[in-house]
């Protein structure tokens, strides 16, 4: 097998329940409640399919977000006494929920966020040459160029 074959695929968590689908959106909408045409992190379907991407792609948030949905309580409650009672969590849950709500290509656009594009960064005055002080390309050099043309069409 060579590793031009190899696909790294994150971890899959197992899926939430749905009735932890209907707490998360009950939470979630404390935190992001909607407004200035944006909708509620439920109307962006937090609890959905996005809330489950941001989770593959940060599995050290499945514990937070777990762990949140267990508590039990008034959402209002719930997200007032896990801010005040432990930060940590409530970071890990709130990173989560945000994640998950900036991911839907939905709320990017209605925000005007295309999402990361590649920088090019400008070579500095004499890169170039700093590569060929300590020979470390001689060889390379004194080869020269090698290249297969490409087929005309």
């Amino acid at each position: 097998m060579s590793i031009t074959n190899v696909t790294i695929q994150p971890a899959a968590a197992p899926a939430l329940t749905p009735q932890e689908r209907e707490r998360l959106a009950l939470l979630a909408d404390r935190l992001i409640a909607g407004g200035a045409g944006l909708p509620s992190a439920s109307g962006a379907e937090v609890h959905t399919q996005w809330i489950d991407r941001a989770m593959a792609v940060r599995a050290d948030l499945d514990g937070a977000v777990r762990a949140v949905l267990a508590l039990e309580g008034d959402p209002a409650e719930v997200v007032e006494r896990l801010q005040a009672e432990d930060p940590v969590l409530f970071g890990s849950f709130a990173m989560a929920v945000a994640g998950a709500y900036l991911i839907n290509p939905r709320i990017r656009r209605e925000l005007g966020y295309p999402g990361p594009a590649p920088m090019k960064n400008a070579a500095l005055p004499d890169e170039a040459e700093s590569y060929l002080e300590d020979g470390i390309l001689d060889v390379v050099v004194a080869r020269g160029p090698i290249y297969r043309p490409t087929p005309a069409s």
